[in-house]
């Protein structure tokens, strides 16, 4: 009997998983504060980050930050110049 129950209780976590995952979401969680937001918001209401997509989890996603990279690259290639200029020429 207990057996029964067991695979009963599997069955129905089974069936309950399927519709879960079939069920499409109305919001998204902001990754830095976790607020519920609209799919259609592009920045939070509570901590005002930049928002992507919908992620797997439902979480948006982090937007990429190309500034940053740029910035950082060309602040290397300025300093190799300046060695270059002070040291090497």
């Amino acid at each position: 009997m207990d057996e029964k129950l067991k695979q009963a209780a599997i069955d129905m976590g089974k069936s309950d998983n399927d519709k879960s995952t079939r069920q499409s979401r109305a919001t998204k969680r902001c990754p830095e504060c976790f607020t519920e937001l609209p799919l259609d918001t592009k920045i939070c209401f509570s901590c005002n980050q930049k928002i992507g997509k919908l992620g797997k989890y439902g979480l948006a996603k982090k937007p990429f930050g190309w500034l940053s990279y740029v910035i950082c690259i060309l602040s290397w290639l300025g300093f190799c110049l300046y060695i270059w200029w002070a040291f090497i020429r």
